[in-house]
């Protein structure tokens, strides 16, 4: 586990080196690729990796890391650490089971994140071999390892030595202090001649250990533990009778049948006629209604469609759950004309956009369903997961933030009427991304709207003053230059 010691607390360190009191930046992509790259080496080099297409997820985990020093949208800020973490988490799986199910993946994922606590104590005695085997090698070195011991032992000596000296140069002369403080805060950012220089460093070289002691830990879980041989439990075989799942289908497809009928002759046909009606509260509650239906649908798909047996024939069964999977779609289809009516009223928001992006990745997700309806060849569990990643990818490229001010703006400048009312107040709560567009609005005749683009960019010119190679974003820069100009 020599390399395994190292490595884990060189990951720590790095950790602490891009991410220790700067905001996320391009620092997420490089610590994604050092520890991907720490993993699969330990993995290979064990002769664990027994499935090397689960090495595709490097793929969207470059990806989706490279987005935090080329974007800055708050939700996903957050949103991609969990996703990063999952699809490590999921691609250490896949890559040492040779076969996998959902049960198998779930039971693995919690005992992979969890399991290291067991080993805790084989990580802290790993670290003090690995430190005991640094200074007592074999006899035929013992020269040569204590002439290192030596140099060390020097080295720890001089630390404090030079500490004491530096502050007293530093006392007396100002230039030397102003310079050796700008030296060490642009390495460590570390300001080393104040009170909470300290309790900096302390609280750093805790991180670094909890960092280090953990993925040790991890590290003997997946390596040294039998993993993958761990009982996970018997497969359960979810069936419904035939009877029984053909009556469910038959009384669903009916309400279906129904409300179909209302929402194409109510809404697609009278839309003129609607007067009043409350496009927000329609919209928001046709959406999450639509998100348990689009769940109980697939549910009852899954469960009565039978697989034990290639069955190209149509039957009942069939049909029904083709009928379902149509009435999913036109449910839909409902749902995103009426979130476009609303949004044609209100304008764009960042929720609404992604109401569009749900509902077209569950309209695409139908084709796969219906093809598992009909057994075809297809993994259903892959297929899903596959189109969730690059919707989620694409989403996270579309620079969201200008999207939704660019076409806010637009709208407002075209509106010749004046009925069209900017919401300056929703563009003011957008990232650095939406910088560009709202900075059109500065010279408005509307003192309102003026007032609130001139708080906006102030608080923006303030984000991106201090640009380091820890935070450095692409976007951030622009804006920077632009600010500047």
């Amino acid at each position: 586990m020599k390399i395994a010691v190292i490595g884990s607390f060189l990951i720590a360190i790095l950790h602490s080196i891009l991410f220790y009191g700067q905001k996320l930046g391009i620092s997420v992509f490089l610590f994604c690729l050092a520890l991907g790259f720490f993993i699969l080496y330990l993995l290979d080099k064990n002769n664990k990796i027994k499935n090397k297409k689960a090495l595709i997820l490097c793929v969207p985990i470059i990806l989706i890391s490279a987005t935090y020093f080329i974007f800055n949208n708050t939700f996903f800020y957050v949103a991609n650490i969990i996703a990063l973490i999952i699809l490590f988490t999921l691609m250490v799986i896949l890559a040492v089971f040779e076969k996998t199910s959902i049960g198998l993946i779930l039971n693995r994922a919690v005992y992979l994140l969890l399991g290291p606590i067991e080993f805790l104590e084989e990580a802290i005695g790993s670290i003090i071999e690995t430190i005991e085997n640094f200074f007592h090698k074999k006899e035929v070195s013992k020269e040569k390892n204590e002439k290192l011991r030596k140099i060390i032992i020097g080295i720890l000596i001089a630390i404090p030595i030079l500490i004491v000296v530096l502050m007293l140069l530093s006392s007396a002369d100002s230039i030397f202090s102003s310079e050796l403080k700008e030296v060490i805060s642009t390495l460590f950012r570390l300001e080393i001649f104040e009170k909470q220089t300290y309790i900096n460093l302390f609280f750093r070289i805790i991180i670094i250990l909890m960092i280090a002691v953990y993925l040790i830990a991890l590290l003997y879980n997946v390596l040294e533990d039998n993993f993958t041989e761990k009982e996970v439990g018997e497969k359960k075989n979810w069936t419904i009778d035939r009877t029984i799942g053909n009556t469910i289908l038959t009384i669903l497809n009916l309400v279906y049948l129904v409300f179909c009928y209302i929402q194409i002759s109510v809404l697609f046909m009278k839309t003129g006629n609607m007067g009043d009606f409350d496009y927000a509260s329609y919209a928001r509650q046709g959406f999450f209604q639509l998100m348990a239906v689009s769940v109980i649908n697939l549910v009852i798909i899954l469960i009565t469609s039978k697989r034990n047996e290639i069955n190209k024939k149509l039957n009942y069964t069939k049909v029904m759950n083709l009928c379902l999977s149509m009435f999913t779609l036109i449910i839909l289809f409902s749902s995103f004309y009426r979130m476009y009516l609303y949004e044609q009223e209100y304008g764009y928001t960042f929720l609404r956009l992604m109401v569009y992006v749900a509902l077209i990745t569950e309209a695409i997700l139908i084709i796969p369903t219906v093809m598992y309806i009909l057994d075809m060849k297809i993994n259903l569990t892959k297929t899903y997961f596959v189109v969730i990643i690059i919707m989620y990818i694409i989403v996270n490229y579309m620079n969201i933030d200008n999207v939704i001010a660019k076409r806010n703006i637009n709208r407002y400048f075209e509106d010749t009427s004046g009925e069209y009312e900017l919401d300056i107040e929703y563009l003011g709560t957008l990232g650095i991304d939406a910088a560009g567009e709202i900075k059109r609005l500065e010279n408005e005749e509307n003192k309102m709207i003026r007032k609130q683009v001139e708080f906006y960019l102030n608080q923006v010119e303030s984000e991106v003053k201090d640009i380091n190679f820890q935070n450095f974003n692409i976007n951030r820069l622009l804006v920077k230059r632009m600010l500047e100009e």
